[in-house]
Order: structure tokens, then sequence, then C-alpha cells
């Protein structure tokens, strides 16, 4: 299971990919699609797995994420 996980700048996904790294948690750089993007660009972290956990870690550092949603699998990612 993949969920996207947005947050407001790409400053702030990259961070996050960061934290969530050295808690073994693969995620990878997106930018939100629009039908998801509350206000205009923004970006988001594709977590793979458990995406509660991922988002309760980057809240607990002060990342705050604008929206948390299901992220279809495909083939090859």
């Amino acid at each position: 299971m993949q969920t996207l996980l947005t947050v407001q700048s790409l400053t702030y996904a990259q961070k996050g990919q960061k934290l969530l790294d050295r808690q073994w948690i693969k995620s990878s750089l997106r930018r939100t699609p629009e039908r998801y993007a509350a206000r205009g660009c923004s970006y988001g972290l594709l977590v793979r797995g458990d995406g509660a956990e991922a988002r309760r870690i980057l809240e607990g550092y002060g990342i705050k994420v604008l929206g948390a949603y299901p992220y279809p699998e495909r083939g090859g990612e």
C-alpha cells in the first residue's frame, strides 16, 4: 500500500524524506497532482507502508501534513 502525504513546499518534502529515511520508512518525492493540491503548487511524499506512522513522524518534527491520500501501486514503483 502507498500513501501520498502532501506538504506545503519542496523544502519540507525533502526534509521529510530525510526524517523518514532515518526511521527506515521508504518514500519518494512527488509533485502533488492537481486534484489533491489544496493551495496551488505543493509537493508530497509517496510513502510505502504505514502512511499514518509516517504522518505521525513528520508532524512530530514540525512538518505539517496538508493531506493524506491513497496512491495506486503501479508496476515498477
